[in-house]
């Protein structure tokens, strides 16, 4: 659909004023002469284009004509694959700024490149991208002005991680359609990907996403978790419920949520691997694309019974890494992740600690975690909760007796004498066994005949869980459930 444009005879009318500094006329006239709403307000924020002479759609970046020096490029690179190159060419045509594009980039571009980890289906690795990403057009110079500066990464080497998709040679259109995601919301908190280029060794296809020097939020945790403030806690689930906001505000569903792809550098917490959780070369019209992947504690009960991953089941993951930011450790990390721990799940058990946390936080985690999916919060509502908690809680001018606070102090009395003698809270860095059957990477979920979820009654003895724990699992009566050969 042709967009809108301004008359030459508004335009004539208009072209000297200045829209950062309008009088009262001008903006009486500007009011008048442009009708249409989209085209006033983007040249009430940033002005006319210097060459085309229309609305930016940003301070630096003109929609038409910048999907004009991207057309005249299009003959210049291929990826080698037809839809590879149209997701990116569709992201070039109409970006509306700069982190709504997708870029090919050869391989070569990339130096220093080293292994960093593997996921259920992908292997991350850091590199030194020579070039840095596409801020702007000069139009002096008539070329891309790049920049290499993003979160705390400013710096000559600009650093990249690239996301190896495992069987992606002949990655399919489905699985594009999720790459398309972030060029829908590319704006933090979700990580930003630059694009895509191709591992010259065994051909798969590798997205080129911003660098987080401090890891995963679960290394972040690991490494940090006996210093971090309840109001950094805070901080970082404020900005996780922000992302997630911003993903359902444009109708996304998120699929693989948990904290191995939330990202930390510094203050800054990133969402990545939007929808990413299954297999680059599964196609639709198969049945292993209806199958359910995911990191098992995260997963909701109703997708673990066979429904579809929803906005719904995303806030239910956000429950689970709240309560692991809370708590430091991973959910059921002690125990195996089998059909024995998705039963459990299905009959309302829930992760549980010792490690006390705020009332008022927790009671906004048990909502997230309901087993009916209608009586959990909207995003936009979780989001709003979180603020309110973080700004009484961060913010000075409120009263030292309001309850966040005082909750607060309670839970680091009873803390300080409870991880003085735990194991895992007692060090620099966090210290606590795994089950080697605790799997934390995405992976297919098959499992069968479990129960219709449920929540479990609240102990309440114990406010810091719902139900009970991993450790308790053996008092579930698994006599009457037909566990099957599948665990």
């Amino acid at each position: 659909m042709e967009e809108f444009k301004l008359s030459d005879d508004v335009l004539e009318q208009i072209k000297d004023f200045n829209y950062r500094k309008l009088t009262d006329e001008q903006k009486l006239l500007i009011e008048k002469l442009i009708l249409d709403e989209e085209l006033k307000k983007r040249y009430k924020e940033n002005g006319l284009c210097e060459d085309c002479k229309q609305p930016k759609t940003d301070r630096k970046w003109c929609k038409s004509c910048n999907s004009k020096h991207f057309q005249q490029n299009f003959k210049n690179w291929t990826s080698g694959n037809n839809e590879v190159d149209k997701v990116i060419q569709k992201a070039q045509l109409n970006a509306k700024i700069f982190n709504e594009i997708l870029e090919w980039i050869e391989y070569d571009r990339f130096e220093n490149v080293e292994y960093l980890a593997k996921g259920g289906f992908g292997t991350i690795y850091k590199a030194i991208w020579k070039d840095g990403y596409i801020r702007y057009w000069n139009s002096e110079d008539n070329q891309w002005k790049r920049g290499k500066e993003w979160g705390n990464s400013g710096r000559e080497n600009f650093p990249v991680a690239l996301k190896c998709l495992n069987n992606s040679q002949d990655i399919t259109s489905e699985f594009l359609k999720e790459i398309e995601s972030y060029t829908v919301i590319n704006k933090y908190p979700v990580a930003q990907c630059f694009g895509i280029t191709k591992d010259p060794v065994s051909n798969n296809f590798m997205l080129v996403m911003a660098y987080a020097k401090d890891g995963s939020l679960r290394q972040y945790l690991n490494n940090r978790f006996n210093s971090i403030t309840w109001n950094d806690k805070l901080y970082t689930l404020l900005k996780i419920a922000e992302g997630l906001h911003s993903l359902h505000k444009n109708g996304l569903v998120h699929r693989d949520f948990h904290c191995g792809n939330m990202l930390k550098d510094s203050h800054f917490t990133y969402i990545t691997d939007l929808g990413l959780c299954r297999p680059a070369n599964v196609k639709s019209s198969q049945e292993e694309c209806n199958k359910v992947y995911g990191v098992l504690p995260y997963v909701a009960p109703e997708v673990l019974k066979g429904k579809e991953y929803t906005q719904e089941s995303d806030i239910y993951a956000f429950g689970i890494i709240a309560y692991e930011v809370y708590t430091g450790l991973p959910p059921y990390h002690d125990i195996a992740h089998d059909k024995i721990l998705a039963i459990s799940i299905c009959k309302g058990n829930r992760p549980k600690s010792n490690y006390k946390i705020p009332q008022l936080i927790l009671d906004i985690i048990k909502q997230c975690w309901d087993a009916d999916p209608s009586r959990r919060p909207k995003a936009q509502e979780l989001y709003k909760l979180v603020d309110n908690l973080y700004d009484e809680l961060d913010d000075s001018n409120y009263d030292d007796d309001s309850e966040i606070k005082k909750q607060a102090e309670e839970a680091d009395k009873i803390n300080e004498k409870f991880t003085s003698t735990s194991l895992p809270y007692n060090g620099t860095t966090l210290s606590y066994t795994t089950n080697p059957q605790a799997v934390y990477t995405s992976r297919l979920l098959d499992f069968k005949n479990l129960p219709e979820p449920k929540n479990a009654v609240d102990n309440k003895d114990d406010d810091n869980s719902i139900g009970e724990y991993s450790e308790s699992i053996e008092a579930i009566d698994f006599t009457n459930l037909n566990l099957g050969t599948d665990l």
